[in-house]
């Protein structure tokens, strides 16, 4: 039997080959072929890819551009991808209308939810006490954990949190009704978009991680740094998981 095509759509402006390993790692192995998705500028090239893979990951990276959601510019902001964005943002709803199953991780979080329709708080910063001390926008200690990675040399510590996960839901399936994740995302969701169901929150009520319950396939993305925590027989694997199983056997 052929191995699942995954699609990974990421950024090609940071982090140099840690992106190339990242969700690579996981995905392999647990037996799919992952492949990396380029810029598909033409809506036709998007439907053919969407008819050739298994699964699609939205992967993390630079925030959004504001003005996509209805927001304005912050100073924490970082630079942009605007082809990306414009990319993802189609590539995202088509996906969920091609039944093809989709893992979203950080910034795939905030794709999926603005795809549909949703909003971001540009900074936590913005969010009423305790969320505006959420974790998160420590790039020195990110810098280091990419390059532990592409050493092959343990993580250091995260900044993490406890999650609180709604009984029943896709994503408790995989990890229970409460979780520790790790928290680098400066941004969280504001709004929800259409048909977007909040499936985890940190304790101060930090979104964490959104479903789709509605989709024809898995639509499942979580705002932590997932690849961090997937390695064999971790947490995180287990919701790689999911979207392997959401392949072999479709909602």
């Amino acid at each position: 039997m052929a191995r699942p095509l995954i699609g990974v759509s990421s950024g090609f402006t940071d982090y140099g080959d840690y992106l190339g390993l990242a969700y690579a790692r996981p995905l392999a192995r647990l037996g799919a072929l992952p492949v990396v998705v380029p810029f598909l500028e033409r809506a036709e090239d998007r439907r053919a890819l969407l008819e050739r893979v298994d699964g699609l990951v939205l992967g993390f990276g630079r925030d959004l551009e504001p003005w996509r959601y209805g927001g304005a510019p912050h100073p924490t902001s970082t630079a942009h991808s605007p082809h990306r964005d414009e990319v993802e943002l189609a590539l995202a709803t088509e996906a969920l209308g091609a039944g093809v199953p989709l893992l979203g991780i950080c910034r795939g979080m905030q794709v999926l939810n603005v795809a549909l329709g949703g909003t971001l708080h540009a900074d936590h910063s913005v969010l009423a006490p305790p969320a505006d001390a959420h974790p998160g926008g420590d790039w020195a200690r990110w810098a280091t954990v990419v390059d532990a990675a592409l050493a092959g040399a343990p993580a250091p510590d995260h900044p993490s949190h406890r999650i609180d996960i709604v009984p029943g839901s896709r994503l408790a399936a995989a990890l229970g009704e409460t979780a520790v994740v790790n928290s680098y995302h400066h941004q969280s969701i504001a709004r929800l978009g259409r048909g977007v169901r909040a499936v985890a929150r940190a304790p101060d009520g930090v979104i964490e991680a959104v479903e789709v319950p509605d989709a024809d396939a898995l639509a499942l993305a979580v705002q932590w740094e997932l690849q961090e925590d997937a390695q064999a027989g971790a947490p995180g694997e287990a919701v790689f998981g999911l979207l392997l199983d959401a392949v072999a056997a479709p909602a």
